[in-house]
């Protein structure tokens, strides 16, 4: 899961890191009193993404921005306005090493008019508000699959299946990535509905 491979800095690199992001910010954040977790982004040379989080409220404030070593600073709005302008400047580049997990960015940080596809590939993946019965969840692990590689097109376009939960459902779909970047969500089957996630609130 593109979340479990961040790493958290220590202190001294939390609150360097914060200084140079906090001019570009809606909202300060307290160096000495901010979390910051960092990831590669191999689809972005020389770039990474870094999220800080401040704690002294529930939910926490969380904000989140592409930045090289050189001192670039992008901070990500959950539009698709910010990752297609990365795209372009950059650029991107995307491979079959990296698609998947450009999959996994692209949808954690971008969110539509009515809510975020969340993409899952096992139960596990699903953030609950309440656990399911057993066999509830037993019978979501038999419908959740891992994003697979469905074609490769003439084009350069990448076909993917995929599993997503889009408010309290879960649907699979196919994902069509062209190489700049763009992503379309075609072709989606509701498979349940109802189920108890949690509310999708990250800390804006």
């Amino acid at each position: 899961m593109f979340k479990d491979a961040f790493i958290k800095l220590d202190a001294n690199q939390a609150q360097s890191m914060t200084k140079t992001i906090n001019p570009f910010l809606d909202v300060p954040f307290d160096d000495s009193k901010t979390s910051v977790m960092v990831h590669d982004l191999p689809f972005y040379k020389d770039y990474f993404l870094a999220e800080i989080a401040r704690h002294d409220q529930h939910p926490p404030v969380i904000r989140s921005a592409v930045c090289n070593k050189q001192g670039a600073v992008n901070v990500l709005n959950w539009t698709n306005t910010v990752i297609f302008h990365l795209n372009k400047t950059i650029p991107i580049t995307l491979n079959d090493n990296n698609m998947m997990e450009y999959i996994h960015f692209f949808f954690t940080y971008v969110k539509g008019k009515h809510g975020r596809f969340l993409v899952v590939e096992s139960v596990d993946h699903i953030e609950w508000r309440e656990e399911p019965a057993p066999s509830g969840r037993k019978a979501l692990a038999k419908m959740i699959f891992p994003i697979t590689l469905k074609s490769k097109e003439n084009d350069g376009t990448y076909i993917f299946k995929l599993c997503v939960v889009f408010k309290d459902s879960l649907f699979q779909a196919e994902a069509h990535i062209k190489p700049d970047g763009n992503i379309t969500i075609i072709n989606e089957e509701l498979l349940v509905e109802d189920i108890p996630v949690a509310d999708d609130v990250f800390g804006q």
